[in-house]
C-alpha cells in the first residue's frame, strides 16, 4: 500500500540579473527530485520568468491562492532566494503562507521549516539572498559610474545613426578594446530630422516621414512617435550622454514598476559623450528650444473626449484608431474647425505601415447604438423562453467561473476521499486486491479528467464565460440615456462589454457599387473579426 503524497505548488523564478539566470528546467528538475524524496507531489507549477525577486507584484500570489484553496500543502522552490530577495516582500508573503497553514520548502537547501532550527536556517538564507541583491545593485551602480566616466550611456546597445562596437579582447595586440560608437550612413538622416524639428516641423510629421521612406529603428521596426521622441531628446546624436543625478531627492524607484527612477524624474544632466556628434551644437540647441516650447504648450483636456476613444480598432491591421479633426469652409471662406469628427488608423498616421482607414465618428457611434439595440432584443427574446417559475438571479461571470472551479475542486476532494476509503478497505482486508486495483484505476482516470478540466478552466477569464444577459442592464442604460450620460461614463460602460469597434474602409462591390466605411462592434462574448491586412490588394 502506497502512502498519499502531499500536494505542493512548484514556484520557479528566473531573475533579471544575468548571473542569476538559472534555467527553469534546472529548477523544475530539482524541485521534482525533492518531491520524490520527500513524499510530496507537485500538482501545480507557477512561473515568474525574467522577474526580479525585489518586486511585490509576482505570480507568487497565484501560488498562495492554491494553498488558500487547500489545493496545495505548501510551496516548493529551487532555493529560498527564488521566493524573493526583498526583506519586505519575503516577510509579507511568508507570513501569508504560514497564516494559511502552508509551508515553504527548498529543493536544494536541507532545512525542515517545521522546526525552530529549520526556520532559523531559512531566515539566514533570506538574509544572504537580500545581501546578494544589494551587492548586485552596488555593482551595477559602479558599472554605471564607470561608463559615465568613459563617456558611454548607462546601458550598452545599438543607437540609431551609429555602429556599436562592443568591448572586446584584441588577441593579436594583446589589449582590450573599449566599447565605442562610430557614425554610419544613417547619420545624415538623423541630422536632417533634428534640423526639420528645429525649423518648426512636428515630431508626428518627421515620424511619418521615416515610415514612408522605410527608415526603421534599431530593432528593425518602424518608428513610433514616442520612441523617436525619446531617442532625439536624449541628445546622443549631438554628442551628449543624459544621466539622472545621483544626489537627486526624487522618490525611490518602485520595485514593481518597469520604469527607472530617472525615467520618472524630470531632473536631467547632460555630460559629454565619447561618441562623435552628428548633429551640430546650434541645431541641437534650436531643437531643444522647439521641444521645450511644444511641451509647455497646453494640449487641452487629457480626458477622453469621445465615447469610443481607446475602443476603436483598424480593420486592416488591428491596431488602434485615434480621433482626428479637420475643417470645412463656410460662407465667405470662413474656416470652421471640426475636432474629432472621425477616427483614423494610428499606424497609418505614425509611420505609414498600414493603408489604414478613415471613418466618421458619427458613423461608428451609430453602428454601436444599432448593435446595442440588436443585442437587447436578442437578450429579451431569449429571456422570454425561460420558464416563469425560475426566479433566481443570473450569477455574474465572476461568480459562475468561481462556482465552476469550486465544483471541480470538490469533485477532486470527493475522489480523493473515495480513494482513501478504498485503501482503508484493502488494508483491513475487507475487499480483495483486484477489486481495489479496478477502483483505483477508475478513480485515477476520473481524477485526470477533472484535473484537465480544472486546468482548462483556470486559463479562462471572466470575459470567456460572459453571456449577453450579464450586460443587459448596461445595454439598456446606454440606449435609454446615451445623450445625457457623460462621455467618460459612456466610455467606461462600453469598455466593460466590448472587445472593440473595428472600422473597415470603403470598398467596391463586384457589381460596381461602392460601400462606405463601416464599423463592427464586437462584444466580449463574441470572437474578434477577420482583418483585411495592412495593405490593400494591388
Amino acid at each position: 500500500m502506497g502512502m498519499t503524497r502531499e500536494p505542493f505548488v512548484g514556484y520557479i523564478r528566473v531573475s533579471t540579473y544575468y548571473e542569476e539566470k538559472i534555467s527553469p528546467d534546472i529548477q523544475r528538475s530539482a524541485i521534482n527530485a525533492w518531491a520524490d524524496r520527500s513524499n510530496a507531489e507537485i500538482t501545480e507549477w507557477v512561473y515568474d520568468l525574467d522577474v526580479s525577486g525585489r518586486k511585490m507584484k509576482r505570480q507568487i500570489r497565484t501560488a498562495l491562492k492554491y494553498v488558500e484553496d487547500r489545493a496545495a500543502r505548501g510551496i516548493a522552490v529551487w532555493r529560498y532566494s527564488r521566493f524573493g530577495r526583498s526583506r519586505h516582500a519575503n516577510a509579507v508573503y511568508l507570513s501569508q503562507l504560514e497564516a494559511l497553514g502552508g509551508r515553504l520548502a527548498s529543493a536544494t537547501e536541507a532545512a525542515d521549516t517545521r522546526t525552530a532550527f529549520g526556520r532559523l536556517q531559512m531566515g539566514m538564507a533570506f538574509k544572504f539572498a537580500e545581501y546578494e541583491s544589494d551587492r548586485i545593485g552596488e555593482q551595477w551602480a559602479e558599472t554605471r559610474e564607470h561608463r559615465r566616466a568613459a563617456g558611454l550611456p548607462a546601458t550598452g546597445g545599438k543607437r540609431w545613426g551609429y555602429i556599436w562596437h562592443r568591448r572586446q579582447l584584441d588577441e593579436d595586440a594583446g589589449v582590450i578594446r573599449r566599447e565605442w560608437y562610430v557614425p554610419d550612413d544613417l547619420g545624415r538622416v538623423v541630422t536632417r530630422l533634428y534640423e526639420r524639428v528645429a525649423e518648426g516641423e512636428s515630431m508626428g510629421s518627421v515620424t511619418q516621414w521615416c515610415g514612408v521612406n522605410g527608415y526603421l529603428g534599431t530593432r528593425g521596426k518602424p518608428w513610433l512617435q514616442s520612441g523617436l521622441s525619446r531617442y532625439m531628446d536624449s541628445g546622443f546624436a549631438a554628442g551628449w550622454i543624459r544621466y539622472h543625478p545621483d544626489d537627486c531627492d526624487c522618490p525611490p524607484k518602485d520595485p514593481d514598476s518597469n520604469a527607472s527612477r530617472g525615467a520618472l524624474c524630470p531632473n536631467r544632466i547632460w555630460v559629454p559623450g565619447a561618441q562623435e556628434p552628428i548633429v551640430p551644437e546650434d541645431v541641437w540647441e534650436a531643437y531643444q528650444e522647439k521641444r521645450a516650447k511644444a511641451r509647455n504648450t497646453p494640449s487641452g483636456n487629457r480626458k477622453p473626449a469621445y465615447a469610443l476613444s481607446g475602443i476603436m480598432r483598424c480593420g486592416r491591421c488591428g491596431g488602434t484608431a485615434s480621433a482626428a479633426g479637420g475643417a470645412t469652409h463656410g460662407a465667405g471662406g470662413v474656416r470652421i474647425a471640426k475636432p474629432g469628427y472621425m477616427f483614423r488608423c494610428s499606424r497609418m498616421k505614425d509611420n505609414r505601415t498600414c493603408d489604414g482607414v478613415y471613418i466618421l465618428r458619427s458613423v461608428a457611434e451609430q453602428a454601436v447604438l444599432k448593435r446595442l439595440a440588436e443585442w437587447s432584443d436578442a437578450i429579451e427574446a431569449a429571456a422570454a423562453t425561460i420558464p416563469q417559475q425560475r426566479t433566481d438571479e443570473v450569477a455574474s461571470p465572476r461568480d459562475r467561473l468561481k462556482e465552476a472551479r469550486s465544483g471541480l475542486r470538490e469533485q477532486l476532494a470527493d475522489l480523493q476521499a473515495e480513494m482513501d476509503r478504498q485503501t482503508s478497505l484493502l488494508a483491513r482486508e475487507i475487499i480483495p486486491e483486484d477489486s481495489y486495483t479496478r477502483e483505483r484505476k477508475r478513480i485515477q482516470a476520473e481524477q485526470e479528467k477533472i484535473t484537465a478540466e480544472l486546468a482548462e478552466l483556470e486559463k479562462r477569464s471572466e470575459e470567456d464565460v460572459a453571456e449577453p444577459a450579464d450586460f443587459q442592464p448596461i445595454i439598456r442604460g446606454l440606449l435609454d440615456r446615451w445623450d445625457i450620460t457623460p462621455v467618460e461614463t459612456r466610455r467606461t460602460m462600453l469598455r466593460s462589454m466590448l472587445r472593440g469597434v473595428w472600422a473597415y474602409p470603403k470598398s467596391t462591390a463586384p457589381d460596381g457599387t461602392e460601400r462606405p466605411a463601416y464599423a463592427v462592434p464586437v462584444a466580449v462574448w463574441e470572437d474578434e473579426p477577420q482583418l483585411l491586412g495592412p495593405h490593400a490588394d494591388a
